[in-house]
């Protein structure tokens, strides 16, 4: 089993080696969604109506999907020197966690789809578009689960690579899809599930014939063992829960806009939705970080996994001043690009004007958390993202309400970014406690010992 050695060299280049192949994957998947919103922004505004709404229900499936692969890039990583016949075994079990998870969550979503509808009052012309697209999504996020376990499986085994050559491949035959289904066939929201359902299923299968290629997997008998599971309970289920917050935090990030009507919902889903992709490179750094560590969890490594995380949040500083002033200055250009409706367009803008630059913020925030979730921290985690919504939630409702007005509610979300830079530094605090001080001990005493017998010989003759 070959790969990338985490254990030498600079741990710069590491991070760079590890951090942009997975970078240019999740760039090209903001291409992607951007690409999806361009050309159905130019369709009608019940289409991107919908399209907001999905964005919660999306999360049920993403908690699934972020909390399978990393689990999966955890526990091979970890895992890594025991072979073929070790890696197929893990690889096995937690592709069968994952297709069972995703077959019931989909099916919960599905029946549940009604109750959304009735909540967010969705008007009945538009509520079999919206149970029509629900249901078309979380039936093709079974493959897209399986596809995403198989590309982490790529990345723990120091093959990111490849799982990141997959990943542009696929999503730039998505874009194309897209255009023919919705541009040319003139099938709206249907096209975007047709063409997610054959990328998801090519990209599962090119994940598999790359493992088998390159003799990572072997074909043998099994037996199931527990032990394959503990990366589910420590980083799994932390992960899943904190995206199951995330899903709940949107549900009501929409019930408080959709106080000021479809027009704002619609603007609000934009401008949201190109949040949600300008996260994605902190928490790709954040992911490089986490398999770093995780390679080095051995005590004469151990100072590096700290190492790792310092150099890797400085980078995701330095991004995220780029990323957000780039976003804020340009942001009625992108818009005008995305979408035609004046009054979408209008809240979008409103939005990013006024969150854009607290993604300076909210970026090496999305890296810390990712760090945390997979060294072990990820209750933690879990307890940082719950007092981050819960603040958003109870102090956006209450000031939109007082006021009328939207703004105040993106005023907070931009408010708690920032704020979210406070734990930087007593996380680096406690890596250093854990991973440097000890090895600085254990060092100190081994010297110690070694010169003891130097003592000893002198004195003797």
């Amino acid at each position: 089993m070959q790969g990338i050695d985490y254990t030498a060299g600079s741990i710069h280049r590491l991070l760079f080696r590890t951090a942009v192949p997975m970078l240019l994957a999740s760039l090209v998947n903001v291409i992607t969604q951007l690409a999806n919103v361009f050309f159905l922004g130019h369709t009608s505004q019940s289409v991107l109506y919908v399209l907001s709404l999905y964005i919660p229900v999306s999360f049920v499936m993403i908690a699934i999907i972020e909390a399978m692969q990393l689990s999966v890039q955890v526990a091979v990583a970890r895992s890594r020197a025991g072979g073929s016949r070790a890696f197929t075994q893990l690889f096995v079990h937690m592709m069968g966690c994952a297709m069972l998870l995703a077959i019931l969550t989909g099916g919960i979503v599905m029946l549940l789809t009604p109750v959304l509808s009735w909540f967010y009052r969705v008007p009945a012309d538009i509520g079999p578009m919206f149970m029509l697209y629900v249901g078309g999504m979380m039936a093709v996020s079974i493959p897209a689960v399986l596809a995403a376990v198989s590309s982490a499986a790529l990345r723990g085994l120091g093959r990111a690579q490849a799982a990141s050559w997959n990943a542009v491949g696929i999503a730039m035959l998505n874009i194309a899809l897209v255009y023919t289904f919705v541009s040319v066939f003139g099938l709206d929201l249907k096209g975007i599930i047709y063409a997610n359902l054959i990328t998801s299923v090519l990209s599962l299968a090119i994940s598999l014939l790359i493992l088998f290629i390159r003799r990572e997997m072997v074909f043998e008998r099994f037996a199931f063992a527990k032990k394959h599971l503990m990366a589910l309970r420590h980083v799994g289920i932390p992960v899943f829960i904190s995206y199951c917050m995330i899903f709940l935090s949107t549900f009501f990030f929409n019930k408080i806009v959709s106080h000021f009507g479809e027009g704002a919902v619609a603007g609000f889903g934009v401008g949201y939705r190109i949040q949600t992709m300008a996260i994605l490179p902190g928490i790709v750094i954040g992911s490089a970080i986490g398999i770093i560590i995780n390679h080095n969890l051995q005590s004469p490594h151990r100072p590096r996994a700290y190492a790792s995380y310092r150099q890797g949040l400085l980078q995701s500083f330095a991004l995220y001043v780029i990323i957000a002033v780039a976003v804020w200055i340009w942001r009625d250009p992108l818009i005008a690009f995305l979408i035609e409706d004046a009054a979408t367009r209008a809240e979008a803008a409103r939005y990013l004007s006024i969150v854009a630059l607290s993604y300076i913020g909210m970026g090496p925030m999305m890296t810390t958390l990712l760090t945390m979730e997979q060294s072990g921290r990820g209750y933690q985690a879990i307890l940082l993202n719950a007092v981050y919504f819960l603040i958003i939630i109870a102090l956006g409702w209450g000031l939109t309400r007082a006021f009328n007005e939207v703004t105040y509610f993106y005023a907070v979300i931009a408010g708690m970014n920032v704020v979210g830079m406070s734990f930087f530094l007593p996380f680096m605090r406690m890596l250093r406690r854990e991973y440097v001080e000890p090895s600085a001990d254990k060092d100190i005493s081994t010297e110690g010992e070694a010169t003891l017998p130097n003592k000893s010989y002198s004195t003797q003759t």
